[in-house]
């Protein structure tokens, strides 16, 4: 009895001391922007936010409560992960011998992904916390059945797509491993339950026009590059570990799966790597949307060790290694020791630009990863905004530009801004376009609505005449002349959603100006641009002048012929 209990509290010390070393990790190491855009997103709750659901913000939210710093925005996925480790040692049979108690904890250290997600703040680690408790839970209802683990079960579900949209691909291949469920009224139970529970982000989706679904469905999609899927095969050796890698490789080619479990983490390793191979021909493809991945590898090189004591050794012995080489690595993040430079080492800007700034609120051009780091490290809210060229993000969502309008702000753009007056700072591994704006004229949220009768054809050069509605939802008036920067009007042509010109439009039909909550008629003149040839996506755009439109309109469809050779100018 007592060798079977020591492998139990090896296991439990191991995990004490790893979740030790994750917390003084979590306050030690500057944060990512993408935690820092995680972390406003806690400052706003709500059921959804554009590039995913709520829990990721949720935790953080709990956690700046309670402590300041990153340390408070990381605190409750330091604690997520002992849980989830815990779920993985009872799927692991509770090994209570002293090597297979460290067999396993040395696996769950040596993959790099779980060693990230141990301390940094981002969706996956409330994701990889409910995969560990939803496989236990899918085990126990297999097994035992029952009222209470068809409701655990649903509820499971629920917070799975509550954590990140790839929920929804481990319930599938699940379910795809073990058709059966589908006889059983208690799994319909447990999916309607769940889906009642997750209702109210589908809800927020629907009101905000399913702004998640649609990018993430539609606005990923890039011409095929060799290198996306190249870099995704790669990657998956890397973030899986390259020593342990070739093992389990040896394991799915040697080994049938056996049982509900064993099927089951085969369907979900062969599923997640192939949908996300075929997603490769689609665009770049994230090393971390397979991380669920981790628990299943886990446990079949673990399951793997237990049959053959040579493999367990080289198994031991890789994961030594890797874990080695891990925390050099993260102590390096933490105290930077050799210089380099990463997104965990590079707030000096921060600072820099706040005294810059000389108390006047930051606007920020094309980015939610700096702002959400400004924001942070300086203490203060700032402001984004994104135009044509760049992807939307939660910035878009939120009406936080109101508090702006007719103030003095600093707007920080990129430096592809083809600005006269504004001046190019270089910062700490950081530059900006600087330019102090008087009297801010707010038109994110402006409407456009175009006529009825559209032309579908144009001519190069053609000089077309529009109807066009503008509406200002604002409680104040915006005034199209006004301030440092004035607003101008401009079409939008777009091919495969590439922006391709946006010439200025000029509106006629009274003062330039949008009384607050009204809707004014122009007539607007635009000429065709004589680049263009063939058919595109138009629509009419807003910008503060020397800066590229953001679409107010919807998008119609227009065939733009080239010029006849005896045309005159």
């Amino acid at each position: 009895m007592r060798r079977n209990a020591s492998g139990k509290w090896w296991f439990w010390g191991l995990l004490a001391a790893w979740a030790a070393i994750n917390a003084f990790q979590a306050a030690l190491t500057e944060l990512d922007p993408d935690e820092a855009y995680y972390r406003m997103y806690s400052l706003a709750p709500a059921w959804g936010y554009f590039d995913h659901p709520p829990a990721a913000a949720l935790l953080i939210r709990a956690g700046i409560l309670l402590l300041p710093g990153e340390l408070g925005v990381r605190l409750f996925f330091v604690l997520l992960q002992p849980l989830s480790f815990y779920f993985i040692w009872l799927l692991a049979g509770q090994p209570g011998k002293k090597w297979e108690a460290l067999t396993l904890i040395g696996l769950l250290a040596a993959i790099p992904l779980l060693q990230a997600y141990g301390f940094v703040a981002t969706p996956d680690g409330p994701l990889l916390f409910f995969t560990a408790l939803f496989l236990w839970l899918y085990r126990q209802y297999t097994q035992k059945g029952g009222w209470k683990y068809t409701v655990l079960l649903g509820a499971c579900m629920a917070a799975l797509l509550y954590s990140k949209y790839h929920g929804v691909l481990l319930i599938f291949f699940v379910l795809l491993s073990n058709l059966s469920l589908l006889r059983k009224p208690s799994f319909y139970l447990a999916s309607a339950l769940g889906f009642l529970l997750f209702l109210p982000h589908l809800l927020w989706q629907y009101d905000h026009g399913f702004p998640s679904f649609l990018y993430h469905l539609q606005g990923r999609d890039d011409l095929y590059k060799l290198k996306y899927t190249a870099t995704y095969l790669l990657n998956q050796m890397v973030i899986f570990s390259p020593f342990l890698f070739p093992m389990l490789a040896w394991v799915l080619w040697k080994r049938r799966a056996q049982g509900v479990m064993g099927r089951a983490y085969r369907f979900l390793l062969f599923g997640f790597w192939g949908f996300f191979f075929y997603t490769s021909f689609k665009g770049h493809v994230e090393p971390q949307w397979t991380a669920v991945l981790s628990f299943p590898i886990v446990l079949a090189l673990f399951e793997e060790s237990r049959r053959n004591p040579g493999f367990a050794r080289w198994l031991r012995i890789f994961s030594l290694a890797t874990i080695l080489l891990l925390l050099l690595a993260r102590l390096e993040l933490a105290f930077n020791w050799t210089g380099v430079k990463s997104n965990f080492h590079r707030r000096q800007w921060v600072y820099e630009l706040k005294e810059k700034a000389k108390g006047y609120p930051v606007l920020f051009h094309n980015t939610y990863r700096d702002v959400s780091k400004y924001s942070f490290y300086a203490g203060e809210k700032a402001y984004a905004f994104s135009d044509i060229e760049y992807r939307p993000n939660q910035f878009d969502i939120w009406d936080w530009e109101k508090e702006l309008h007719n103030k003095t702000v600093l707007l920080a753009a990129q430096n592809s801004w083809k600005c006269e007056r504004c001046e190019k700072v270089e910062f700490t591994r950081k530059s900006f376009k600087l330019q102090l704006l008087d009297s801010l004229q707010v038109h994110e949220k402006v409407k456009c609505f175009l006529p009825d009768s559209f032309p579908a054809t144009w001519k190069v050069a053609q000089k077309v005449v529009l109807p066009l509605k503008f509406y200002n939802p604002y409680p104040f008036d915006i005034a199209f002349q006004k301030g440092t920067l004035p607003i101008s009007a401009k079409g939008v042509f777009l091919r495969k959603g590439a922006p391709q010109s946006y010439p200025f439009l000029t509106l006629r039909g009274g003062a330039l100006a949008l009384p607050e909550g009204d809707t004014i008629a122009f007539e607007a003149q635009l000429s065709v641009p004589d680049t263009l040839a063939g058919a595109y996506d138009f629509g009419i755009g807003l910008s503060w002048d020397g800066l590229p439109p953001d679409v107010k309109s919807e998008l119609v469809e227009v065939e733009v012929e080239e010029r006849n050779e005896g045309m005159k100018e």
